[in-house]
């Protein structure tokens, strides 16, 4: 199917066709041909590809992509951290920024009315990760309001409600303020995470197509292997950065079972011993893309677009760093 460029232009293609008297040689057409190579949608059968998906693989296997409870805890359980805290909206289908929504989550509930969503948290409240983290001192403090309210008026000092009243205003204002920063510190680390996203996807995408896609690299057979190498070792570097970036941020324990699915034993365990893992897969990513520029597999434009792409994820990860040890102001 032509793209809608190429659709807007058939018309005059036509016309122009219609009006000129001589037919393209059979040699005119052969150079067009190769001026507008066919598309390819599919790459490569190469042995790095396939070892690419392999590892892949392993990896989903490892860290699945479910967002049901039970990998939820789990993923939070090898992560060191107690998911009793972590895990939120998972059994009463309440928006949480813990769990990402599907199509069939955005139907549940949007789908249902008002009071039913209502009723379905009033019943799962004792689920609330807020309730589990802080009922022991809102029990506390019940008490202790129960226990001077229980007290006889002889016993309660005459003091004037004035400076209660406004301790209680400036309290609120120390709220308000501490719940505003904590929605801001949020709204820009789901930035970052989603920048990081489309920034992965840019250079993957760059990548293959350059590598595995151009028909150019493809028609020397002795360059299609190092090409295939280099683009899955590329994304590899990426598979990997993001995992980590994610382990750095979520830690305190960083497990190599991901590194050790997708480089050599060697290699992982050169990248598990380093201070910090993500900005080492950065620069053996930049080695990589600089070695198929230095073997003319990339374009220079092309080399250039990705070093851009991977100066950005740099600056992704240096701003997850600042954001994770800066603490919020009491």
């Amino acid at each position: 199917r032509p793209p809608p460029m190429r659709r807007c232009c058939a018309p005059l293609g036509v016309l122009l066709a219609a009006s000129t008297t001589q037919s393209l040689s059979f040699t005119a057409q052969s150079r067009l041909s190769r001026v507008h190579p066919a598309r390819r949608t599919a790459p490569p059968t190469l042995g790095a590809i396939a070892l690419l998906a392999e590892q892949l693989e392993v990896v989903r296997s490892i860290r699945p992509a479910d967002d049901s409870a039970e990998v939820q805890f789990k993923l939070w359980e090898n992560a060191g951290l107690n998911p009793t805290y972590k895990v939120s909206g998972s059994i009463s289908g309440e928006p949480s920024y813990t769990r990402l929504f599907s199509h069939a989550d955005w139907r549940e509930y949007s789908g249902t009315e008002p009071l039913e969503r209502w009723m379905r948290a009033i019943v799962t409240w004792r689920y609330s990760t807020v309730l589990r983290a802080l009922w022991k001192l809102s029990l506390l403090a019940a008490l202790w309001a129960y226990a001077v309210a229980s007290l006889p008026a002889a016993l309660l000092p005459r003091t004037s409600p004035v400076p209660m009243s406004l301790f209680g205003q400036a309290l609120g204002l120390l709220l308000v303020f501490r719940t505003n920063n904590t929605y801001q510190r949020l709204a820009e680390a789901r930035t970052l995470w989603g920048r990081a996203i489309y920034l992965t996807r840019e250079v993957a995408q760059g990548v293959a197509t350059a590598l595995l896609f151009d028909r150019r690299v493809a028609s020397k057979e002795e360059e299609m292997e190092g090409a295939a190498e280099g683009a899955a070792a590329s994304c590899r570097y990426l598979a990997a950065f993001s995992w980590e970036l994610n382990a750095k941020l979520t830690g305190p324990t960083l497990p190599d079972d991901i590194l050790r699915a997708l480089f050599t034993a060697e290699e992982a365990e050169w990248m598990a011993a380093q201070r910090s893992r993500p900005l080492q897969l950065l620069g053996a990513l930049r080695r990589a893309l600089h070695a198929q520029w230095r073997e003319g597999n990339l374009p220079t434009h092309v080399h250039r677009k990705l070093e851009e792409n991977v100066s950005e994820l740099n600056l992704v990860a240096s701003s997850c760093e600042r954001l994770f040890s800066s603490p919020v102001p009491p």
